[in-house]
């Protein structure tokens, strides 16, 4: 079973960058873009949001494909306590690292192209 997987780009206001990948975006298909979240790198209030900090996103235009894992501890009674994690996989900066990878970054993490 393939595990699940998002595909975050990272973007934010005024970025020419992001706007061309904007635009690359909107001739995928509708299930291509539906795979694709869209999100801010800064809050309102001009800080990195939480998001991006625990990606270690500074630049946008940015994709990151992450997986969510499950990290477990034993508390100190020996119980278990787990919390889910965002795992990131691969990270494309740009956008024409993100154009030129994004068909094949789709292919392998999503079920949005179905086979031939």
């Amino acid at each position: 079973m393939m595990k699940s997987y998002e595909l975050y780009v990272f973007q934010q206001p005024n970025c020419p960058p992001c706007e061309r990948l904007k635009a690359h975006v909107s001739c995928l298909t509708e299930a291509q873009r539906a795979t694709l979240h869209f999100v801010p790198l800064r809050a309102p209030n001009g800080q990195f949001t939480a998001l991006a900090e625990e990606l270690e996103v500074t630049k946008t235009p940015t994709l990151v494909v992450t997986y969510e894992g499950l990290s477990c501890k034993l508390d100190e009674d020996g119980d278990e306590d787990c919390s889910y994690t965002e795992e990131p996989v691969e990270r494309f900066v740009g956008a024409n690292a993100i154009i030129k990878h994004l068909d094949s970054v789709i292919d392998c993490y999503t079920y949005a192209n179905p086979p031939e």
